[in-house]
């Protein structure tokens, strides 16, 4: 990812987060995850930021999907179990399927 001092104080002064990945590309959606851990690693307060998790490019998936839901869910209910317990606003936005 480029610009990290732009990142950092995007991080540091944002109300919420809007994390897209293209459902045609895995190597978005590590990015998606990538993203994640620097807020949580930059933002104390993160529990209580609101942050979105959406899958873009669905015209294209029925071709080309790379990134399934069931490894979106994955991440967000299985490998963040202790997110869910602090109360993070996690959505999953799921169109389609």
């Amino acid at each position: 990812m480029q610009f990290p001092a732009m990142r950092r104080l995007s991080i540091a002064t944002a109300h919420a987060f809007l994390l897209v990945y293209a459902t045609t590309s895995a190597p978005s959606f590590e990015s998606v995850k990538r993203c994640f851990e620097e807020v949580r690693e930059q933002r104390a307060d993160f529990q209580d930021i609101p942050m979105v998790v959406a899958g873009n490019k669905l015209d294209l998936a029925s071709s080309h999907r790379e990134v399934n839901i069931e490894d979106v869910s994955e991440w967000v209910y299985c490998e963040l179990p202790k997110l869910r317990c602090m109360d993070i606003l996690i959505s999953v936005v799921i169109y389609g399927d």
